[in-house]
């Protein structure tokens, strides 16, 4: 019977809860729910607009360049004068918006940097592609 009541006690509690959250406006600003994936940045075109940025240097490429690429391109060494270890370096071979920036023509799957790229290249390749073209080389989301 002490088990009955239990179970009863913490529904009752439970239901207590969730209608105490509710009435508050149903989120709290430490609740997970809250805690945005992608958020609205200016686009740089001087329009004043937002656009959503899903890929961002700090979040997704700068593990990819640190990881695939500095070796060759950084700070000690930067073959063919590119230096990828800071986005102000990445910018000189990122155009925001451009298909045809070096950054997106040497990774993608017949570029010459193509072969660089450890684990899934389609992938990698693809996600140095979409923050560049659709993402305007967003530096953070």
């Amino acid at each position: 019977m002490r088990v009955a009541h239990r179970s009863a006690f913490v529904g009752l509690l439970l239901w207590g809860i969730a209608i105490a959250f509710t009435a508050c406006g149903g989120t709290s600003p430490t609740s997970p729910s809250e805690v945005p994936t992608t958020t609205q940045t200016t686009t740089g075109t001087g329009s004043g607009t937002t656009s959503t940025v899903s890929v961002a240097y700090v979040n997704d490429i700068k593990p990819i360049l640190d990881s695939d690429c500095v070796s060759c391109h950084g700070p000690r060494i930067h073959e063919n004068n590119v230096d990828l270890s800071t986005y102000a370096g990445v910018l000189r071979v990122a155009q925001a918006g451009s298909a045809n920036s070096l950054l997106v023509r040497e990774t993608r799957s017949n570029g010459g940097m193509y072969v660089n790229l450890t684990g899934n290249r389609a992938s990698k390749s693809e996600l140095i592609r979409s923050w560049v073209v659709d993402n305007r080389v967003a530096q953070s989301r």
